[in-house]
């Protein structure tokens, strides 16, 4: 039996290393509940960080009773968080620990971004520290100033061409996430596109496909390793609150992989700063991400570990 110990050892220290890589790879964003149930358990308004691989959220802190409609969520090249907030058109730095949000600029006015109605806002940081605003409800593009708030209209009004509802960076290369529902409950553009910054306009990719539910409005953000990830708003879709929907998107084809549910009413996510920053102007191979840390892939490995202790200890039994 002494024979079997060193096997076996070596059987748990690398199935341990593999479960815990599998961990690590579990990236975690912010996002805000802003259309969430108000329930004890899930006080809406409030930013918590959600670990896109399962769904789990840990509450952070209430945003601050003026902003009711925090919709975009955006991290700087220097780790700071920002949100649009729709019901007041007021863009706030938000504190990640507490949640606390205060409108950008020195007199705190609310109301900054100096627009009037209701946009439906999402937004990104590009890798020169820039931050672009959509307008889903305008299909328009704005670029804000971080020491005022206020937005200033990049092309034409509609010019995108298509309701954005969250934009997302990596490099060179910019992506939106289309509205899923319309008011009237009509699916309207589940889709991604590709977005053109100086000329504000947008190239369809393709459908995020039958994996997506039908949602209202979503947040899209890349993670550091350059995955594409979708949190989707599914309150009120069919006369039922459905749970927020955690998407993986291929940024090649569109298509989406329903990875995990989470707590009802997020319509925003930040899961890192602008991306892939120092591969600006590299050409970069076409290909699709593979999921080496996927629920399938780590019990593919764990067996083939298994097989090959196997295949040792026959080996030695011989």
């Amino acid at each position: 039996m002494r024979s079997l110990a060193p096997v076996f050892q070596s059987v748990l220290a690398v199935v341990a290393m593999t479960l815990a890589a599998s961990l690590w790879a579990n990236p975690a964003g912010y996002s805000i509940n802003s259309r969430g149930l108000d329930t004890e358990d899930e006080p809406i308004n409030h930013l918590w960080r959600v670990f896109l691989s399962d769904g789990r959220a840990e509450k952070i802190g209430p945003v601050r009773n003026d902003f009711v409609d925090v919709e975009a969520l955006a991290l700087s090249p220097d780790g700071t968080l920002y949100g649009a907030d729709d019901s007041t058109n007021t863009l706030l730095e938000i504190d990640t620990g507490s949640g606390f949000g205060d409108p950008v600029g020195r007199g705190f006015e609310v109301g900054n971004m100096g627009l009037a109605g209701t946009f439906d806002f999402g937004m990104s940081f590009d890798c020169n520290g820039r931050l672009y605003v959509v307008s889903a409800m305008e299909q328009s593009l704005f670029l804000a100033d971080l020491e005022t708030g206020r937005l200033r209209r990049v092309g034409e009004a509609g010019s995108l061409g298509a309701p954005i509802t969250d934009l997302a960076v990596r490099g060179d290369e910019v992506y939106g996430i289309g509205v899923g529902l319309t008011r009237e409950g009509q699916e309207a553009a589940p889709n991604l596109y590709r977005i053109d910054l100086e000329e504000a306009s947008s190239t369809l990719i393709g459908p995020l496909g039958a994996a997506a539910a039908p949602y209202n409005n979503a947040g899209l953000s890349f993670a550091d390793d350059g995955s594409l990830w979708a949190m989707t708003d599914r309150r009120a879709v069919g006369n039922e609150d459905g749970p927020s929907q955690i998407l993986r998107i291929d940024p090649a084809t569109g298509t989406a992989e329903a990875v995990a549910e989470t707590i009802i009413g997020m319509e925003s996510l930040a899961v890192a700063p602008p991306v892939m920053c120092q591969l600006r102007d590299v050409a970069r191979p076409a290909g699709h991400p593979i999921p080496v840390f996927s629920a399938p892939a780590v019990l593919a490995l764990i067996l083939t570990v298994f097989l090959m202790a196997g295949v040792r200890l026959r080996f030695r039994q011989s």
